[in-house]
């Protein structure tokens, strides 16, 4: 049998990449974020207040926000729908490594919208801890 290449197997599989070793025809499957230099950051968004999180579009970004004076600059970020049925909503999210290396502080905006109207926001800055996972809590809007 001979040996597939990269491209070969990218184009066959769509969605996985092979790390190839000389004399090796397969070699072990690497995910594609990791090889990007991405990390796979993983998490919830939790409502602060009694009851399920109300429908909408939540959009959650990963800034750098130890720059005073300054805009925080986007990292990464993630939009996800809540359905109005949990109190708790999954996202996940590719962060570039050498981003999050440079940044000085980085922490979480999240915002729910629904039909352009802000319906709930996190109140206090929310630090990226490290590792890949983050628990995310969110406020409602009193208008």
């Amino acid at each position: 049998m001979a040996a597939i290449t990269r491209r070969a197997l990218l184009s066959m599989l769509g969605l996985a990449t092979v790390a190839t070793a000389a004399g090796t025809t397969l070699a072990q499957a690497v995910s594609p974020a990791r090889e990007r230099g991405l990390l796979r950051l993983r998490g919830v968004v939790r409502y602060a207040a009694n009851g399920p999180l109300p429908v909408g579009v939540l959009t959650i970004r990963l800034e750098e926000q130890g720059v005073m004076d300054k805009a925080a600059r986007q990292i990464a970020s993630a939009r996800v729908r809540s359905d109005g049925r949990r109190r708790t909503v999954p996202f996940e999210m590719n962060v570039p490594r050498a981003a999050l290396a440079r940044a000085a502080d980085p922490g979480f905006t999240v915002r729910l919208e629904r039909n352009g109207r802000l319906t709930a926001i996190n109140t206090s800055k929310q630090r990226y801890r490290g590792g890949r996972t983050a628990t995310l809590t969110i406020e409602p809007i009193l208008y």
